[in-house]
């Protein structure tokens, strides 16, 4: 396995849950380690991820 640094963005969806957000990595085939929110705008949240590929 290898751990690869990635920034995505997610929909701002007005509720930034833990469910809500891995849900919307695992829909862009993200398998996390960790992740943070590291920006919010009006529409958009920055997520800095730990991804770990096969």
């Amino acid at each position: 396995m290898q751990v690869v640094s990635e920034l995505v963005e997610i929909k701002n969806n007005g509720n930034p849950t833990t469910e809500y957000i891995e849900q919307e990595l695992t829909k862009l085939n993200i398998n996390p380690l960790r992740w943070a929110v590291v920006d919010v705008s009006d529409t958009m949240y920055k997520v800095s991820v730990a991804n770990l590929k096969e």
